[in-house]
């Protein structure tokens, strides 16, 4: 059993994408400049974002987009109003047993991308021809991105091994309660 449940995690984790959008919203800086995402992105030599020094169209978007996914993670969480009561719990369970492996691999592909493809990194353009080769992703490959990407990693994966716990052992009470009431006829 784990310390905290799977639904505590997404609802802790929708309430950082809260403050985090509000964030943006008032003072992208301070996101920039966290300590977490200045030592990920040193550790892994990415650039740090230049462009966050005051609010814009980009991270009010930004702040919009966060917003929403923490309203609909939020939602997504309660559970649903069936017949039987243990219904509820199976359907939200089932539905974030779907939804948080492709959020992993979207992170986890756009993580790879960023890391991969920097500037002087395993498959990017070597440093010194910056200049001369833009692509389309290239604003896309500094610390906040990375920072962002690989701490999601984090929390989802830990969702989803909860997950996979709980429905484990709910299939194993389900069993034993189904045993009981065989041995009871």
């Amino acid at each position: 059993m784990a310390i905290l449940s799977s639904l505590t995690l997404i609802r802790t984790l929708s309430l950082a994408h809260l403050i985090a959008a509000y964030y943006f919203l008032v003072a992208p800086r301070v996101v920039a400049d966290n300590n977490i995402i200045f030592m990920l992105g040193e550790s892994m030599q990415m650039q740090h974002p230049t462009s966050l020094d005051e609010s814009s169209d980009a991270s009010a978007f930004i702040a919009v987009l966060l917003a929403f996914i923490s309203v609909t993670d939020l939602a997504a969480t309660l559970p649903t109003a069936t017949i039987n009561p243990g219904d509820g719990e199976h359907a939200t369970r089932e539905y974030w047993l779907a939804n948080v492996p492709i959020r992993l691999t979207f992170l986890f592909a756009l993580t790879g991308y960023v890391y991969l493809f920097k500037e002087g990194g395993m498959l990017g353009v070597p440093e010194g021809l910056v200049e001369s080769i833009v692509g389309p992703g290239d604003n896309l490959q500094n610390s906040l991105v990375f920072s962002f990407g690989f701490l999601e990693i984090a929390a989802w994966f830990w969702i989803f091994t909860n997950l996979r716990d709980e429905r484990r052992e709910a299939v194993a009470k389900r069993v034993q309660q189904m045993k009981s009431e065989e041995d009871s006829l």
